[in-house]
């Protein structure tokens, strides 16, 4: 009886860790980090005012990447964020840069091939789930 209750109470256990909610991490792409006059840090700390800043870099592409705890707020639409996912090209255009984005997030991604900062790249804007 001691193995039955040993491994219900462990498939209890699976079931309530996969119940749990979990909220993720919102990201933006907010500048260029070749402009001189971009201080990433600081740039991430005014776009997300409210929002606890978690991290920030230049790694994608020299474009300055803020990561927060959650949507920055008064930034319409109020729910989102976005990462970049490569660039575009002729090999991959919106239709391969979509599909990237609703790999990684399948229930609210949307991918598009933006130009912007000198680069045309793939753009995923989602939903914080």
């Amino acid at each position: 009886m001691s193995k039955s209750f040993g491994f219900f109470a462990i498939l209890a256990l699976v079931v309530a860790v996969q119940l749990i909610h979990v909220e993720g991490v919102c990201t933006n792409v907010v500048a260029n980090c070749a402009d001189k006059e971009v201080h990433c840090k600081r740039v991430c700390q005014d776009f997300g005012r409210g929002a606890k800043l978690l991290e920030y870099n230049c790694d994608f592409y020299n474009l300055c990447t803020c990561t927060f705890e959650h949507p920055a707020p008064g930034v319409p639409p109020y729910d989102k964020c976005d990462k970049g996912m490569g660039l575009c090209s002729d090999e991959c255009d919106n239709d391969c840069c979509n599909d990237r984005c609703r790999i990684k997030y399948p229930k609210s991604g949307i991918g598009y091939c933006i130009k912007n900062y000198g680069l045309n790249y793939c753009l995923c804007t989602y939903k914080r789930r």
